[in-house]
């Protein structure tokens, strides 16, 4: 019986050693879990860290922006013969698409694209030819109307090349100036008249000046901007009335 005891006891003894040595076993490998996860967190927190470092203020590199410009704008001339007056309905159109290129990681970018450019004009204004028989070609005078009208437009439609510097804040609601110049070819020009004779419609005024260059100008928040342009080339030719120089102020839309 005494042996048995003693037998029962190493056995006890036994099971006890390995039973320890399971819950060592058991401790440690939870102990390498809790440091594989602290090492995990620490490595998704550098990770997330490293991504927010990419995307502040002095890091971040904006997405290409303001590649589709639609503009309202009013549309008119400076600098008309006397006696000649603009009316309010002279609205034109633009539509330009735009490549942008940042500058690095700066605030800045270059826009280039291709526009087209509907610029009217409607006044009491009428134009009238008279031939120059020293010099032997037709002179294009504007004159005020004499006889009522209700419809008395010029139009040009203009394909430009614009080129733009661009600044851009770095927040949520970005603040954008953009300057830059732009040159474009009247591809086509008509009048439209509707007065006591009836409805006219004239095509290719003679002496136009057909090359257009001059500067542009936005400035606004997120899709919204004004605009302004101005050129620098004339409406006519030197046969033609003189100094007239067109322009446009009105508002852009930037969808994306």
């Amino acid at each position: 019986m005494h042996t048995q005891g003693n037998n029962v006891k190493i056995v006890y003894i036994c099971s006890t050693s390995f039973m320890k040595r399971i819950a060592h076993t058991l401790c440690y490998i939870f102990l390498l879990c809790f440091i594989a996860n602290g090492q995990d967190k620490s490595k998704q927190e550098k990770k997330v860290t490293k991504e927010y470092e990419e995307y502040d203020l002095k890091n971040y590199k904006s997405e290409p922006s303001d590649r589709l410009i639609l503009e309202v704008s009013h549309t008119g001339w400076l600098n008309v013969p006397k006696g000649i007056t603009m009316n309010w309905k002279s609205i034109g159109f633009n539509v330009a698409l735009m490549f942008d290129k940042s500058i690095g990681r700066s605030n800045f970018s270059v826009g280039y694209g291709i526009g087209f450019f509907n610029h009217n004009f409607h006044s009491n204004a009428d134009f009238v030819y008279r031939y120059d028989s020293l010099q032997k070609h037709n002179i294009t005078d504007i004159i005020p109307k004499t006889n009522n009208y209700t419809v008395n437009r010029f139009s040009q439609r203009i394909v430009e090349v614009p080129l733009e510097i661009r600044f851009r804040t770095k927040t949520i609601s970005k603040f954008k100036i953009m300057l830059g110049g732009k040159i474009g070819y009247v591809f086509s020009d008509f009048r439209k008249v509707f007065d006591d004779k009836g409805h006219f419609k004239f095509y290719d005024t003679k002496n136009m000046n057909y090359l257009r260059y001059g500067v542009v100008a936005r400035i606004g928040v997120e899709q919204f901007c004004l605009t302004a342009s101005y050129y620098f080339s004339e409406v006519f030719t030197k046969r033609g009335p003189d100094g007239i120089i067109p322009y446009s102020v009105g508002i852009a839309i930037i969808p994306f």
